[in-house]
């Protein structure tokens, strides 16, 4: 009886460590490397986990944010305001090193808007890892008067 109950307590600590090595969560990919620039015979090259940003104002007046990568993201995160607005974040479209892009709507004419992007790769159980925020300040055109 003794070593029955002895093998049972040993089978459920087994279990018990068992589920916990398959919920753990894996060594997830690291985005906290540094992006670098490396220039060499005219074009460059990046290392690290490095975010890229394009901002223009669309002929319809809404101002768009591309974004992309140099790796296999799992997600994009997007900030953005403007004087008088509070910083908004969002996560928003695209995944691996393609991204995607985003669009504000109502944008005021000749005022600063500062769009910040970052892109992270998921964890399970755990916190993303993501990279640092790439930041453009950016001026909206207005239309062009003519007198």
């Amino acid at each position: 009886m003794r070593t029955t109950l002895k093998t049972l307590r040993l089978t459920i600590v087994g279990f018990i460590l068992a589920t916990c090595a398959l919920v753990a969560p894996a060594p997830a990919a690291q985005a906290a490397q540094q992006c670098v620039g490396i220039s060499s015979g005219g074009t460059v090259s990046y290392q690290g986990d490095c975010v890229f940003m394009n901002v223009y104002t669309a002929y319809d007046g809404r101002i768009i944010v591309q974004y992309w990568g140099n790796k296999n993201f799992d997600f994009y995160q997007l900030r953005w305001s403007r004087p008088g607005r509070a910083e908004t974040q969002s996560v928003v479209r695209g995944s691996g090193s393609a991204g995607s892009w985003w669009a504000l709507t109502g944008a005021w004419d000749s005022t600063p808007y500062t769009f910040k992007v970052q892109a992270c790769y998921s964890r399970f159980l755990g916190s993303s890892d993501c990279t640092s925020w790439s930041s453009v300040t950016y001026y909206k055109w207005g239309p062009s008067r003519r007198g």
